[in-house]
């Protein structure tokens, strides 16, 4: 299925919603960088992958299309953040209290297709 943009003329009749289908993620992901997309302790992946996928000039780096090995530097980020309270006690005869944080881990990365940025957090 293909869901045209609302202007029937060319080009715009070959436009279709669907970017992430059309160009791949993967191609396009950013380089992830610290204090800007991922905070805190961070161990940062890159992406390899082949450039036999055409996507032309729409890519974060230049593709070829020749099969070559294609580096993304710092693609994928994996980090823990903050959750909020995982428990808290009072002990009503002291007033003394205990809290505890909760903490997730998440791996995340930023793909650029175009004019739209699409954000992935696996929690």
């Amino acid at each position: 299925m293909a869901v045209p943009y609302g202007d029937p003329n060319a080009p715009f009749q070959r436009k279709c919603a669907f970017d992430v289908g059309d160009y791949g993620l993967g191609f396009c992901a950013n380089s992830l960088e610290l204090g800007c997309d991922c905070l805190g302790h961070i161990k940062y992946f890159d992406a390899v992958l082949n450039d036999s996928k055409a996507v032309s000039s729409f890519a974060t780096f230049p593709i070829t299309n020749a099969g070559d090995v294609m580096e993304i530097p710092k693609a994928v980020c994996l980090h823990e953040e903050d959750a909020g309270v995982l428990w808290k006690h009072m002990d009503y005869r002291t007033g003394h209290a205990e809290v505890r944080r909760s903490r997730r881990l998440v791996l995340s990365f930023i793909s650029t297709v175009v004019n739209y940025e699409y954000a992935f957090y696996w929690v």
